[in-house]
């Protein structure tokens, strides 16, 4: 009986100790670029391609939407262009492990991507963690992000393109090392039947165990914690829309 009683106080104490930040798609708070930073921000000429595109956000979208209020992320520019939105919750330097979720739909638009990428990042101690993953729409695979190469990594996990006016949640485990390796754990991805849905219909897990080393911070960057959507436009200028509802991050 002890034994039991003290494997309940345990595992209460760690969910204790986890941190969780929730629906991050309906905050309206905007990265001001401070140290410490809160909010939204957006980019073309960060997101690693030209800069002949514009984007937009809006929350509060009611449909697609579970809850009824989502987050809808607008591109719309020449061919291999991307762009990218952050959403940060400030420094969480103790932090080493990670889940990442959230509600995904698409536009019938999006057949015109090159990849839609879906990251968490952690700047801490001078080192930056970028836990980036895409499903990469031109090899039709999962790709990871190794930061000390700076480079795109083929998984051998498959990704078929998303389907429009489907609802999808995808979770995402990573954690960091005292070595100051960062680890891609899995990836979970539910298909539900139809656009509002809460019917699964397909659920599938896949257990990655990749890891890489960190980087260094760039200069002027402070410690901070979130995550972030990015879409790449493919070989064809085209206007592409997302929406993704229920944005969590979980820390501990």
């Amino acid at each position: 009986m002890k034994i039991v009683l003290l494997s309940v106080v345990l595992l209460a104490a760690c969910a204790a100790w986890a941190q969780t930040f929730s629906n991050l798609d309906d905050s309206t708070a905007t990265d001001s670029g401070a140290a410490g930073a809160v909010g939204w921000g957006s980019c073309v000429a960060c997101a690693g391609a030209g800069t002949n595109a514009t984007i937009a956000s809006s929350p509060f979208q009611t449909t697609p939407s579970v809850t009824g209020s989502s987050r809808d992320f607008d591109i719309n520019g020449a061919a291999y262009t991307n762009g990218l939105w952050w959403y940060k919750v400030g420094p969480h330097d103790k932090d080493t492990h990670f889940q990442f979720d959230f509600d995904l739909w698409v536009a019938a638009n999006t057949s015109a991507a090159q990849a839609l990428e879906f990251d968490l990042f952690q700047f801490v101690s001078g080192r930056e963690y970028m836990f980036g993953t895409q499903c990469n729409y031109a090899a039709g695979v999962w790709d990871v992000w190794n930061q000390k190469t700076l480079k795109w990594t083929a998984t051998r996990t498959a990704c078929a393109r998303f389907k429009a006016s489907t609802r999808y949640h995808l979770t995402f485990v990573f954690h960091r090392d005292s070595s100051g390796n960062e680890h891609y754990d899995s990836l979970k991805i539910a298909q539900y039947n139809g656009q509002n849905s809460n019917r699964i219909v397909s659920s599938s897990t896949y257990s990655w165990n990749l890891s890489y080393p960190s980087g260094p911070t760039p200069a002027g960057w402070t410690d901070n914690l979130g995550v972030q959507f990015q879409m790449d436009i493919g070989s064809q200028g085209a206007e592409m829309q997302e929406w993704v509802d229920e944005v969590t991050l979980t820390a501990n």
